[in-house]
Formats: structure tokens, C-alpha cells, sequence
């Protein structure tokens, strides 16, 4: 049984790695193309950035908006020489990063190179939303709660103490944090649809309880939730 798990703990880090999250579908061009042929290309496959190659080197990555710009759109990329970012990650960088860089340089996609900066492929931002849905449980059946901690008080180990108390899981946990701000927002996904009795454990132990998104059986608690996740919206 413990090697059952250590395989798919093993297997679910390898779905972290950038290579392994690299769109197949999407190629690549070349400066002998035209930016006509790019946009076809951007189009089809529902991004707005595509990467030109040469000979496997990887020479920077082009947007739409940087074609219609161009004065001639029909003539090949080297005639009209553009000009091309560059960013690009690693193909053992973590999830987190590709992340970080797409919001950064605020692409589409970001190329990924090997070791020797060889081109492998391109992460799509549509290809990296289906991955995390299954990295982060998104799909399977259970309810969002949303709680306001300082954080000096933040315990994970205590938040999931009164969750699998009330026997239920974690099936994922995020912080949300403000810049200069000593608050944070705890958002987690729990195996349960109905979290009457779990928010009832918080609010025992002076959580606040910030907003929840579940299937309450109790009518009375869908109405104060409501009333709490409208004045959770205006804030």
C-alpha cells in the first residue's frame, strides 16, 4: 500500500514540472513565415503569442498585436523583422513559476527550453487551466470555504484539525494576501457539499468566516450565507 502512494504522490510532482505541461498541439513558427500564416495559427489554437523557432533554437515569442502593427502582414517575418520578447521557462521549473511568469509578461503562453535552451514546446494558458483543475481537485464534488486570519494566528495544522474532526478532508488550500496588509485569506476545498456543521466548528473557535460556497440543507443557512457572501463581495 505505501508503495501505491509513493508512485502516485510521485507521478502527481512530475505533473508540476513545466515540461510535462507543455501544450503538444501548438506549434511553433519560423522567420520564414508570414505573420498571415501566425495569426492562422494563433486562431486555431486559441492563443494570442506563438514562438519562433530556427533550427530548434528558440528566438523569442510574438503577439498578435505586434503583427497588425506590421506594415505588411503577408511578407515573411524575416523581411519585416520584428520585434520579439523573449521570456521563457525552464522544462524543470515548477508549476508556480510558469504561473508566475505568464502574469508577469501577461501571455498566452510561455515557451519552455531544455537545459541547452532548445525549444521543447509551449505551456498555453487554457492547457495550464485543465491541469490545474485536476492538480486542485476542482472537479470532485465538495464545498469552498473562505476564512479571514492574521497572520500570526494562521495554523493550517489547526484549520485541518477541526475539518477532520467533523470527518471530512482537504482536498486543497490556497492563501490570498494583500501587499502591506498582515491579513490573509485562507480558501479551502473540502470533500463535503454540505458544510453547516464545519462552519459551525469555526465560528466555535472564533474563525471568521469570510464566505462558503456549498450545498447547505438547511434553509435558514443559505439565507445567512447569502447575506454573508453579498457583504463578502462589497468589501
Amino acid at each position: 500500500m505505501n508503495s501505491v502512494i509513493f508512485i502516485l504522490n510521485h507521478l502527481t510532482v512530475i505533473k508540476l514540472i513545466a515540461k510535462e505541461l507543455i501544450s503538444l498541439h501548438i506549434p511553433s513558427i519560423l522567420f520564414s513565415n508570414t505573420g498571415e500564416d501566425a495569426l492562422v495559427l494563433m486562431d486555431e489554437n486559441r492563443v494570442s503569442h506563438i514562438a519562433v523557432v530556427d533550427g530548434g533554437e528558440y528566438k523569442g515569442l510574438i503577439s498578435d498585436s505586434e503583427i497588425y502593427d506590421l506594415d505588411d502582414e503577408s511578407l515573411p517575418l524575416n523581411k519585416v523583422k520584428p520585434n520579439l520578447m523573449r521570456p521563457y521557462i525552464n522544462g524543470f521549473s515548477h508549476l508556480y513559476q510558469v504561473i508566475a511568469l505568464l502574469s508577469k509578461f501577461n501571455i498566452s503562453a510561455i515557451p519552455v527550453l531544455d537545459d541547452k535552451e532548445q525549444y521543447l514546446g509551449v505551456i498555453s494558458v487554457q492547457g495550464l487551466v485543465k491541469e490545474l483543475s485536476k492538480i486542485t481537485n476542482a472537479n470532485e464534488p465538495g464545498g469552498i470555504l473562505i476564512l479571514g486570519l492574521n497572520v500570526r494566528d494562521y495554523s493550517m495544522t489547526q484549520v485541518a484539525q477541526i475539518i477532520e474532526g467533523d470527518n471530512a478532508k482537504i482536498l486543497s488550500s490556497y492563501i490570498f494576501s494583500q501587499e502591506d496588509s498582515l491579513k490573509i485569506e485562507l480558501i479551502l476545498k473540502i470533500n463535503r457539499t454540505d458544510l453547516s456543521s464545519i462552519i459551525a466548528a469555526f465560528e466555535r473557535y472564533d474563525y471568521d468566516v469570510k464566505a462558503t460556497f456549498h450545498q447547505s440543507i438547511h434553509d435558514d443557512d443559505v439565507e445567512r450565507r447569502y447575506d454573508q457572501f453579498i457583504k463578502y463581495l462589497n468589501i
